[in-house]
């Protein structure tokens, strides 16, 4: 244990010489010094290219964003000139923890309640106690003699209270369509007791998912869709305690990492991925306990515990979710040039960097080679790069979704205070590994907040730059908790009264948890909201079985995007030919005046249509085609009605409505 110490002392003494080195001393001051000026060209950079490819929509959703980031770094000069002192946030010494546990406990039944007086919705009464909540949380946090396993379990169980309320209270929470498909595959796993054919999909490569789903549905006795709902919360949740450990590690400030753990439960791609569960979901949460391993190695006596977990957890991330562990890697290669630069300390080992590296390289060459060839070589073809493409989204009418610009403002909140975050570690980077995490924070951003990047084609649909937002989210949180401690002390020692940073705080904290819970998923019709409804109602499932029953393998259905999503089959080409599957040859509705064209049967969701519109094809019903949305305006209803009259109806249904297209069936 002396060795140990004495090993630890040495190590200490080195760093402590490596970080006078004056070319990364240079590097640092140079960072930090132009670092606000620096954010506020990239803000007019950003007007300027909106401007100049002709989307107004998104100029106007950078308002949100672009004006915060400048407030901040504003407000960071006035920081940097005066030498801020980092004390522990006490407020309400009075107020007893037992009292804000009752009241947390008093909030949380009553959000409970609700749901169940409300089943299939989520109204602003749940909201509102759900942002109650959270402030009842921060409170603890901010006050004295907070207990920090208390406190934690508070935070997992209201994550675990937003991702039921979703994913239990609707008859198939589907999000952006993917869960359907890997239900289908997980069902198929439960029924056949082994691994999906690689002739079938590219998923048979990557099994430890529908393994994990299909396992469960067969331990507890329940359908799969139910098992994967029932275990995914707790399992995306646990995430919170890892969090905490980790900002522990990096900032040894007990406040700062529970003030993470809060913020990142609460930010709104955390939230919509709690609901979201799927392969590169579960694919994360591993990203998460690796990183905490990682970290663990520097802290702990018996490392080789820790190496051990390290590994299993890297087979895991290979063979869970296809390209989540290179852009794992290519984020640790970020976090490693971050330590170079700062230079306090080296915790991410080159040679595990080296073995993740190589182990996936040697899984995707030599075991997944078909996986390799089908989609990674695909993307790679030069003509996807002859010239750059942008894409259509922010295009929309500007007047038309203006409401719906409010749900930027939880951007807005998480700019001010990680920029100032940011900043301040940037300029305290002395002895300091938490600045590794600012640093890679600000290098990160262009991942996580809207910015012209998110327009080109090329990165946002061929390398899917979007993932990478809940990859970093953790580290957001960590540098705006930081941000929000700096903020506090600076104001706190302003000759104005001591409430005066706690009502800002508790104002814009507010304001963060609200948006973020209502727009991450936008399924509330109670709110000024534009209601997606990522889901299917019991009625509209019940006609999918109709389909399933009645509907021979191998038949065409015409539908929706959702719809068709619904019946497709994940598979690779050639899987739909399987006639001893249950598989559909899927497809979208074109055009409504072909209904008579049509070989097939056609699906219309008669309801949705009605309510909100539906997405159909854009220039061809197979996959590769663009949406387009037909609303459900007064002219469309006439028209959809005067071509379905063409046809033969076989099923119907308040809300579903089954035909045989003009050409008959296959």
């Amino acid at each position: 244990m002396y060795e140990a110490k004495d090993n630890r002392d040495i190590m200490s003494l080195l760093n402590e010489i490596e970080e006078l080195k004056p070319a990364n001393n240079r590097w640092m001051k140079l960072i930090y010094s132009l670092f606000p000026l620096c954010v506020i060209i990239a803000v007019l950079f950003a007007f300027l290219w909106m401007f100049a490819i002709g989307k107004v929509a998104f100029v106007i959703k950078g308002i949100f964003t672009g004006v915060p980031a400048v407030i901040s770094c504003i407000f960071l000069l006035f920081i940097y000139k005066r030498d801020v002192a980092l004390n522990d946030i006490r407020v309400f010494p009075s107020i007893s923890q037992n009292s804000l546990t009752y009241l947390f406990g008093i909030l949380y039944l009553s959000s409970v309640t609700v749901l169940l007086l409300f089943p299939g919705a989520r109204t602003w009464h749940y909201f509102a106690l759900i942002v109650l909540l959270y402030i009842s949380v921060l409170l603890q946090i901010l006050s004295e003699n907070s207990n920090p396993s208390v406190i934690l379990v508070e935070i997992f169980l209201i994550l675990l209270n937003l991702t039921y309320s979703v994913t239990l209270n609707y008859d198939l929470y589907f999000g952006t369509t993917d869960i359907m498909p890997h239900i289908l595959l997980s069902e198929m796993t439960a029924a056949s007791g082994h691994v999906i054919s690689t002739s079938l999909t590219d998923y048979a490569f990557f099994p430890l998912y529908h393994i994990m789903v299909a396992s469960a549905s067969n331990l507890l006795n329940i359908d799969v869709k139910s098992a994967l709902f029932l275990i995914a919360a707790p399992i995306f949740a646990i995430t919170i305690f890892f969090v905490y450990y980790l900002s522990q590690y990096v900032s040894n400030n007990r406040q700062i990492s529970l003030l993470s753990s809060l913020l990142f439960s609460s930010s709104a791609i955390v939230l919509y991925y709690g609901a979201y569960m799927i392969t590169r979901t579960i694919s994360f949460v591993m990203f998460v306990v690796l990183l905490y391993l990682i970290y663990s190695v520097n802290f702990k006596e018996d490392k080789f515990p820790i190496k051990v977990l390290s590994v299993i957890a890297t087979i895991f991330l290979i063979l869970v979710h296809n390209v989540s562990l290179p852009q794992f890697i290519l984020l640790m290669a970020i976090l490693l040039v971050c330590e170079y630069l700062v230079n306090v300390g080296k915790h991410i080992s080159r040679p595990f960097f080296v073995f993740l590296s190589v182990a996936f390289v040697s899984y995707w060459f030599f075991v997944a080679y078909l996986f390799l060839q089908r989609s990674i070589s695909v993307r790679l073809q030069s003509r996807f790069y002859d010239s750059m493409i942008l894409t259509l989204e922010g295009a929309e009418s500007v007047n038309e979704h203006l409401i719906n610009l409010v749900g930027s403002l939880d951007n807005s909140v998480f700019l001010f205070f990680a920029l100032i975050g940011i900043g301040f570690l940037l300029k305290k980077y002395r002895n300091n590994y938490a600045a590794v995490f600012g640093l890679f924070a600000l290098i990160t951003l262009v991942f996580y907040i809207p910015n012209p990047l998110n327009t080109i084609w090329q990165l946002q649909v061929l390398f899917r730059i979007d993932r990478f937002k809940l990859f970093v989210s953790p580290f957001m949180a960590f540098v705006m908790s930081y941000g929000i401690y700096v903020f506090w002390n600076y104001l706190s020692k302003s000759p104005s009264k001591k409430s005066y940073p706690l009502v800002i705080i508790l104002l814009l904290f507010s304001t963060f948890v609200f948006i973020s819970s209502v727009y991450s998923i936008s399924d509330s019709e109670s709110l000024v909201v534009e209601s997606a409804h990522p889901y299917f109602t019991a009625q509209e499932l019940k006609g999918f079985e109709h389909v399933k029953d009645y509907i021979p393998a191998g038949s065409h259905i015409y539908s929706d995007y959702y719809t068709a999503r619904y019946f497709e089959f994940p598979g690779s080409t050639g899987a739909s030919e399987n006639k001893d599957l249950l598989i559909y040859r899927s497809y979208r509705v074109d055009n409504v005046s072909n209904f008579d064209q049509y070989k097939g049967y056609i699906v219309i969701r008669t309801s949705e249509f009605l309510r909100a519109g539906l997405y159909f094809s854009k220039g061809g019903t197979n996959a590769e085609s663009a949406n387009y949305f037909y609303k459900g305006t007064t002219e469309n209803k006439l028209e959809m009605e005067n071509n379905l009259k063409k046809i033969s109806k076989i099923y119907s249904s308040p809300v579903e409505s089954i035909f045989i297209g003009g050409y008959g069936v296959n």
